[in-house]
């Protein structure tokens, strides 16, 4: 029993030790889009925004090691990021390891959307071609729909994907919901709906 529990614990820190290497590469590449971009750097006395991210508890000395780790990367970069433990099945943690036909990982993206009558915005993500996702936004549950028949009384452009336009290339369902994230902090698009905890649903 003994040399069964120390394997299940060494796979289930192996887990962990993966999801969260995982996670840093896709926030660095995140950054490093940003630092190439003409965007100036913000100010040092503005409060740095606070990402949450889920993810499974194992035991308390993997947690610590864990926070220590996202700490030393939160004082490089302009956001902070914190750990949310959560237990989730193991099942559903090995789910998100699982690797995708090449042709899924070319049509995984982060998107944005731009009213052409306001400022209104929304960024989402689809693991499918943006066109499709674009039908989606002409139903009437979608929020963008919503905004140009409340507040514009308007019907939809019929060109309405020349609204929306690519802002990130992803790897898989873990890096597009880690790019959406960020990026809905960073530009506060005024059509999502997520709140300020926003719930990555990570090893779902």
């Amino acid at each position: 029993k003994a040399i069964k529990f120390a394997v299940t614990f060494r796979d289930d820190v192996e887990l962990l030790d993966q999801a969260f290497r995982h996670f840093t590469i896709v926030l660095e590449r995140f950054v490093e889009r940003r630092i190439s971009s003409a965007d100036p750097c913000p100010s040092p006395d503005v409060p740095s925004e606070i990402v949450r991210l889920v993810l499974p508890f194992k035991d308390q000395s993997s947690a610590n090691h864990v926070k220590q780790q996202l700490n030393s990367l939160s004082s490089k970069l302009s956001v902070t990021v914190q750990p949310v433990f959560v237990s989730p099945k193991l099942d559903q943690q090995l789910k998100q390891h699982e690797i995708k036909p090449p042709i899924v990982n070319q049509q995984c993206i982060v998107y944005e959307f731009k009213c052409n009558l306001c400022d209104a915005g929304y960024v989402g993500y689809t693991r499918g071609h943006l066109h499709e996702r674009v039908e989606g936004h002409t139903r009437k549950s979608s929020s963008i729909y919503r905004h140009y028949h409340l507040q514009h009384n308007s019907e939809m452009p019929e060109r309405l994907i020349e609204q929306f336009n690519v802002i990130a290339k992803c790897n898989g369902k873990f890096d597009c919901l880690v790019n959406e994230m960020l990026y809905i902090r960073m530009r506060k698009p005024t059509l999502n709906v997520q709140t300020d905890s926003i719930r990555a649903k990570v090893f779902v």
